[in-house]
């Protein structure tokens, strides 16, 4: 389905709460079975008043899609400026990419389903969101590259072609929702290798 809903006001503490509550709720029952009822209940608010920021279930999720890229683009962005060596900058940027919420999720009972739902309700926003994190990482490897850090050279020389494999190697690592230990392994190998790779000799 088309994300055609404006951006969620994240500064505002309804919608704030109303994302959570609603995150809870689905982790804890599906997105089939969480009512607007139970979410409503969630932030301490009447359906009612739910309603006037969000008109159901999916547009609450696709809500929840767009602020989870969001905090992952800025928290993976105050990462890449850390110090530390080329394999060390990407396992913070990888692990503040992915956040709490996503361990969350692959703990719950009811993580394929939300994964499926992502898929099913807001791929344009993750799609939107995903090649957000690849400009970030294209810029980082450019500045690397600027700097002498980096070398680019045995991958084609393109930033933006070879950022874009990043994000996509760890979207890849979520595919069949695997043991949270299990993504991190995987996570964090990932940040080894492109790290190794990477570095100008």
């Amino acid at each position: 389905m088309q994300d055609t809903q404006p951006n969620p006001n994240l500064d505002d503490p309804k919608v704030s709460a109303i994302l959570y509550a609603a995150f809870d709720a689905f982790r804890m029952y599906g997105f089939r079975r969480t009512s607007m009822e139970d979410v409503a209940r969630g932030a301490g608010m009447s359906r009612a008043a739910l309603y006037l920021h969000f008109k159901n279930k999916e547009d609450i999720f696709r809500s929840m899609v767009v602020a989870y890229y969001a905090q992952a683009v800025a928290a993976a962005r105050v990462a890449l400026e850390s110090e530390g060596s080329l394999a060390e900058v990407l396992l913070a940027a990888f692990q503040a990419q992915s956040g709490d919420g996503y361990r969350q999720m692959l703990e719950s009972p009811h993580g394929e389903e939300l994964m499926d739902t992502k898929h099913a309700t807001a791929g344009d926003a993750a799609a939107r969101g995903e090649a957000a994190l690849a400009a970030l990482y294209a810029e980082w490897l450019a500045r690397g590259v600027e700097a002498g850090r980096i070398s680019l050279a045995p991958f084609g020389g393109d930033a933006g072609e070879t950022a874009r494999t990043m994000p996509s190697a760890l979207y890849g690592l979520k595919a069949g929702t695997p043991a949270y230990e299990d993504y991190c392994r995987g996570r964090d190998r990932l940040a080894a290798m492109f790290g190794r790779a990477l570095v100008a000799g």
